[in-house]
């Protein structure tokens, strides 16, 4: 991280943070290795109430061994099981409490003198196929920051085709894709191009596969033959490619900085200090 940031989110008053979800916790995209990780954030305690893990009805289908539920949400409702039975989450005092609030349904954000002073959540349950429905009872829940995150939907952008069911554009390994004919020269990586799943590792895998379909089609997009030096081409071209020597001088010049601070790593925000960083020959 940024040490700008960090040092913002070091100053944070914030003591109190409510994580709502409007199904159960089976239903949760997080994984476990996230989970963890949150449990494992130095002066934070995690707490999660029994009573809205016991409203999902995969709760029951945790045991040890059971064939009903995917190893990765067993795993989850382990994990939360452990921090609703009040097993420390973190060692020391903790500083900032972290809930985990499930079956919760945000319907209105609450004013005090112009500013957020809360949410009015409704109570949800399982409505016995995979969904939700209000049971009529609503809880506030105090705030002075709320922060949205329910879902990623793309949206068309002008000249591009639009799949309004998925919310994607449509493509073949990353080509966009007109009335089933690939658009010479448009492609798409991520979330566009697949819909909203996955996790960094995945986007890997996705734009090397867009990354494929350009390199194939290059020829006919620049009507010139491959060259057998990329690198030299792009040159000839009056770009300034960063090769592999230079993404190395990248990494090293974030462990310095890392170092300097006391710390792992840390990122080059910006494309100049990326650029400097990768031309640098002192580094190597």
């Amino acid at each position: 991280m940024p040490e700008p940031a960090l040092g913002v989110l070091a100053g944070s008053r914030v003591r109190e943070v409510h994580m709502a979800g409007r199904r159960g916790p089976s239903q949760a995209r997080f994984t476990t290795k996230e989970l963890r990780e949150l449990g494992g954030l130095p002066g934070a305690r995690i707490v999660v109430d029994p009573a809205e893990l016991a409203l999902d009805p995969a709760y029951a289908g945790t045991a040890p061994g059971s064939p009903v539920l995917p190893a990765m949400v067993r795993r989850n409702l382990d994990v939360l099981r452990g921090w609703a039975a009040g097993a420390p989450a973190t060692a020391g005092t903790p500083s900032r409490t972290i809930g985990l609030r499930f079956f919760l349904r945000p319907v209105e954000l609450l004013e005090r003198r112009g500013r957020v002073a809360g949410v009015r959540f409704a109570r949800t349950a399982p409505d016995g196929s995979g969904g939700v429905r209000d049971t009529g009872v609503f809880e506030d829940i105090d705030a002075q920051l709320v922060l949205r995150a329910v879902g990623y939907r793309g949206m068309p952008l002008p000249g591009l085709p639009f799949d309004p069911v998925h919310g994607t554009v449509p493509h073949l390994a990353g080509r966009v894709l007109r009335d089933g004919v690939p658009v010479p020269g448009q492609y798409v990586a991520g979330w566009i191009k697949r819909g909203p799943t996955g996790v960094i590792g995945s986007n890997r895998s996705c734009a090397k596969e867009t990354v494929a379909s350009l390199i194939e089609d290059a020829p006919l997009l620049t009507g010139r033959p491959s060259a057998p030096d990329p690198l030299a081409a792009l040159r000839t071209w009056g770009l300034r490619p960063v090769a592999w020597d230079g993404w190395l001088s990248i990494e090293r010049a974030e462990a310095a900085l890392g170092r300097s601070l006391g710390r792992g790593p840390v990122k080059i925000p910006d494309w100049p200090g990326l650029l400097r960083a990768a031309q640098d020959d002192s580094l190597t």
